[in-house]
């Protein structure tokens, strides 16, 4: 099991490199804009011209803008963390699983190894956002350091979860099939967020800016107060998820001897 961990950091080694490099790109940017929102062309009176002018409406959008990007280059490393899945991708290409069947390793050894290999990505990637939140956080007026390490932590649990869905996934298929099931997921989400939105505004119309104003407050409610039960969540998945890419892995016959 170790050799196939070994195996997969090798074939990784090349985006382990676009890693570091990505993020002191969004060390940079988390200070290059927490610095201009304060200092520079990025401040609210430099951006509207009279500072006499700004009605509340400027203010939380200002906010929105400045906390996008902070949260950008907080998250980033998260998003690039998921990269540790491109080793289904590159076992596939290289047909690698013709040399596993060769191989005196058990199922739960291929999974485990796999697993290992993706979320100890997933996990440099959190450790990796904790650190820039920290590094930021002096300069950074919009955001407690908090409030950051809050918001990495909740994207970290959801894509726990995620991650652990894909390599079953793509234990059960191939990459071509598991992108087309994604591009479907998201095309059907979309579709109903679009005739949604329609269908409420043609029933709500005026009062579907409060009504969404209404949402917005609870979720930021939910958001606030769900890693209570998001952290559970998100090791229970990963764990189902295990067991079912061991069954999976059985079933297709890769690696037993």
């Amino acid at each position: 099991m170790k050799g196939l961990i070994l195996k997969d950091i090798y074939c990784l080694r090349t985006r382990i490199m676009t890693y570091v490099l990505i993020l002191a790109a969004a060390l940079v940017i988390g200070i290059l804009i927490s610095l201009s929102s304060e200092y520079g062309n990025m401040r609210l009176d430099v951006m509207m011209g009279d500072a006499a002018a700004v009605s509340e409406d400027d203010l939380a959008a200002h906010k929105v803008m400045l906390g996008g990007a902070t949260f950008l280059a907080i998250l980033l490393p998260l998003g690039v963390g998921f990269d540790g899945i491109m080793t289904f991708h590159m076992d596939e290409k290289a047909n690698f699983g013709d040399v596993l069947r060769t191989m005196p390793v058990k199922p739960v050894e291929i999974v485990l190894a796999r697993f290992s290999t993706a979320y100890g990505f997933l996990l440099t990637g959190y450790v990796s956002s904790i650190l820039i939140a920290l590094l930021i956080s002096p300069v950074v007026k919009i955001f407690t350091l908090a409030e950051m390490i809050h918001a990495g932590t909740v994207l970290t649990c959801a894509l726990a979860a995620g991650l652990g869905v894909t390599c079953c996934a793509l234990f059960m298929w191939n990459k071509k099939i598991c992108e087309r099931i994604i591009i479907g997921v998201f095309l059907g989400v979309y579709a109903v967020f679009i005739i949604g939105t329609l269908a409420l505004n043609k029933r709500y119309g005026d009062q579907l800016d409060a009504m969404m104003n209404t949402f917005m407050d609870k979720v930021k409610i939910l958001f606030e107060n769900c890693l209570a039960w998001l952290v559970p969540m998100a090791f229970l998945m990963t764990v189902v998820c295990f067991f079912v890419s061991v069954l999976i892995v059985k079933r297709k016959g890769r690696g037993v001897r």
